[in-house]
């Protein structure tokens, strides 16, 4: 099994020399291979905007091809696992649509992207310095008004070849290619006169060799199997015993509840209590996922904000945490002494504590109880009424505690 930069957690969280090194002899390899095929020239980009040149899309088709059926072949053969090894891009068609458009906008009024054009200042080219300042002044303006297109960004999972097979869309991908490929040539022979590849021999072996790979992506087992822990690699195992001796793997629930109460972007807080008990009482805002449906659930998640998964203790919910850890996730929290902890140290009648409490504590106390017991501001969704077993406390609001 092979162990990706990103499966061990070495490329964004904890970045190594050796990853910056890697980084950067395919950045100029990357850069080299672009300039070579003369993307360091606007000229040349843009032809395909009027069929005279398809150097773009043929190279770009050629690398997609190339690097999809590559990861599909080692993933057949389980020599990666997709699930912990390789970072998937949730699919988030509003936010993807709309860049597409702005993208393809910038690529038709400057004839360069960013890459691209990274290629075209190395070459000298003063238009391509122009494009860069643009990118990184529409990266600022993203930035400051990143609020009123937020709402693109949620919601999405990831969709791998849109829900069908592997290996047919593999397939029918690479047949698209080749086409693409043959009409590549026959534009430029009709248009400007070139397209020397057309019905050659090297283009009918080349596009030979596509076809074959692309059906032996078809023929092998799209779904070889769940990679065992040991597959993980024993890195990551150290890393989540580390992480446990470092209380890296819980929440406690006074922060929880600050958490919550400030509405923390990118929080996701998790009950994974039977629908019964979640209906009985929950805390504010948290949602209730049946501990088999975790992965689904939380793929477009995945290191991005806090997961904090709860149950009435923290057997469950430890268990839940390690098996996702395993998997690449890097952002997933128990909370500590679960709902029952929670309850004891948050929401407990400042009156019942065994402890006094200052004067700090006891209003702090008292904000928890009416937010999380009584729908207090700030508003998000409210918590259901706890259990109808209970006794009503002093003030005659919400129940909380049996007198036993």
């Amino acid at each position: 099994m092979i162990n990706t930069f990103y499966g061990i957690d070495q490329l964004v969280a904890a970045p190594s020399p050796k990853t910056f090194f890697a980084s950067m002899v395919v950045g100029l390899l990357f850069g080299f291979a672009l300039e070579r095929a003369g993307f360091g020239s606007s000229r040349k980009l843009a032809g395909i905007f009027y069929f005279r040149d398809m150097t773009v899309m043929k190279v770009m088709f050629t690398a997609l091809i190339t690097a999809m059926l590559g990861l599909c072949l080692v993933v057949a053969l389980g020599l990666v696992d997709l699930e912990s090894q390789v970072y998937l891009l949730p699919t988030l068609y509003g936010a993807q649509i709309l860049g597409g458009l702005i993208f393809g906008v910038g690529f038709v009024f400057s004839s360069w992207c960013p890459g691209t054009a990274a290629v075209g200042v190395a070459s000298g080219k003063l238009d391509a310095l122009v494009f860069l300042g643009g990118v990184v002044i529409g990266a600022i303006i993203y930035n400051e008004t990143f609020a009123m297109t937020a709402g693109l960004l949620t919601g999405g999972t990831v969709k791998i070849a849109f829900g069908i097979s592997r290996g047919v869309f593999a397939l029918g991908f690479t047949l698209v290619a080749v086409g693409a490929f043959y009409s590549a040539e026959w534009a430029e022979r009709t248009v400007s006169g070139t397209g020397q590849y057309l019905n050659t021999m090297f283009l009918r072996a080349f596009s030979l060799v596509l076809i074959i790979v692309a059906v032996a992506v078809f023929i092998l087992p799209n779904e070889p199997g769940t990679a065992s822990v040991a597959s993980v690699g024993s890195f990551s195992e150290q890393s989540l015993l580390e992480a446990i001796e470092g209380a890296e793997d819980h929440i406690e629930p006074e922060e929880l509840a600050d958490a919550i109460m400030r509405g923390e972007p990118g929080l996701v807080v998790v009950d994974v209590r039977s629908p019964s008990e979640y209906g009985s009482f929950h805390l504010r805002g948290a949602i209730n996922v049946p501990l088999p449906g975790l992965i689904d659930y939380l793929a477009a998640q995945r290191n991005s904000g806090r997961i904090v998964l709860y149950s009435n203790g923290m057997t469950h919910p430890a268990q839940a945490r390690d098996s996702l850890a395993r998997i690449g996730y890097q952002n997933v929290f128990m909370l500590t002494d679960g709902l029952t902890g929670f309850v004891d140290r948050c929401l407990m009648p400042v009156s019942l504590r065994r402890e006094p409490l200052s004067e700090a504590e006891a209003q702090q106390v008292r904000d928890w109880r009416k937010f999380f017991l009584e729908g207090g501001t700030p508003d998000p969704p409210v918590a259901d009424k706890p259990p109808s077993d209970a006794v009503a406390d002093s003030h005659g609001k919400r129940p909380l505690i049996e007198t036993d």
